[in-house]
């Protein structure tokens, strides 16, 4: 038990310090390049946050003869992004963009999402399918690099800024990696405890795994709400909504057999619903106070439950 106690303390700390320390330079790195946060937040923080999951997806679908556990992965954490994440940042400040960057980032969370939700609504994600997904991911990232929120390349590239810019991505990845294996202590740590005191598994499940899964992004996205980066935690939450619809779900079916041993129609009818709630509030001008974060929070264990 002592030993789980250390472990859930330390990767309380590492998680929180890594954060603070990827996202600082995450933002350093936005005024080097001259793009918007939300664009380094949606490339750079969004999607490796969302990494190890496609990884850990990739891998059980290669393993088992159904893709269920990275198609619930994926849509888990997609809602969890939506109320868990989003919530808490809205608690700590004020989120609210240019409406263009809702629009922008928003209309791809949806489309990456509408697509994803037909592709496996009839209980099976077929190969031309998943490829489809992977190439649609590749051209999100296309559109969110060369667009109008990624305009603005420096207009120097002296050896100087070059080795600058080298080493604010490895500290941006070296921190995100550190988040992730953080977020993994504490999770094993969480685990440990909580059976030692006698929880059932379905408990631990609802509740140490499924906000673990999310630790990433809520480390990330607090740390850009203390610094009060509030396109950070827009670019963070969709990208990692856009990468977990598209590359997650198709690379568990290019790995997998993609079948499903039951269509997750509810949990996609949450998954689908929260996401539009949250990009038509934001599209129209909506900012998310602290009273919205707080009802995002509540709503979290329901969908939880729901799915």
């Amino acid at each position: 038990m002592l030993l789980a106690i250390l472990g859930l303390a330390v990767g309380v700390a590492v998680l929180v310090a890594a954060a603070e320390r990827s996202v600082g330079e995450a933002e350093a790195l936005t005024k080097r390049l001259g793009v918007s946060p939300v664009v380094v937040g949606a490339l750079v923080v969004g999607l490796g946050t969302s990494l190890p999951e496609m990884v850990v997806s990739g891998l059980a679908a290669a393993q088992r003869d159904t893709i269920d556990l990275a198609i619930g992965n994926f849509i888990g954490s997609n809602a969890a992004n939506i109320t868990l994440v989003l919530g808490a940042g809205a608690v700590i400040t004020d989120v609210t963009a240019r409406r263009s960057v809702y629009r922008r980032e928003g209309g791809l969370v949806l489309a990456s999402t509408a697509l994803v939700s037909v592709f496996i609504l009839d209980g099976f994600l077929a190969r031309w399918e998943a490829v489809a997904l992977v190439v649609a991911m590749a051209a999100a990232a296309v559109t969110l690099a060369v667009g109008p929120n990624g305009d603005g390349p420096p207009t120097t590239s002296t050896d100087a800024e070059t080795s600058g810019l080298g080493r604010s991505m490895a500290t941006i990845v070296g921190g995100l990696l550190a988040v992730v294996l953080g977020a993994q202590l504490l999770v094993a740590s969480a685990i440990s405890i909580a059976e030692r005191l006698g929880a059932s598994e379905g408990f631990v499940g609802l509740t140490v795994v499924a906000i673990g899964t999310s630790l990433p992004e809520l480390a990330t996205t607090i740390a850009s709400a203390r610094r009060r980066s509030v396109e950070m935690i827009i670019g963070n939450i969709f990208g990692s909504n856009v990468f977990n619809s598209l590359a997650v779900a198709g690379v568990a079916g290019l790995v997998g057999t993609g079948r499903l041993s039951q269509t997750p129609t509810v949990s996609i009818g949450v998954m689908a619903g929260v996401t539009l709630l949250a990009v038509i509030a934001s599209a129209v001008g909506r900012s998310f106070s602290r009273r919205d974060g707080l009802g995002l929070l509540a709503a979290y264990p329901l969908i939880v439950l729901a799915g």
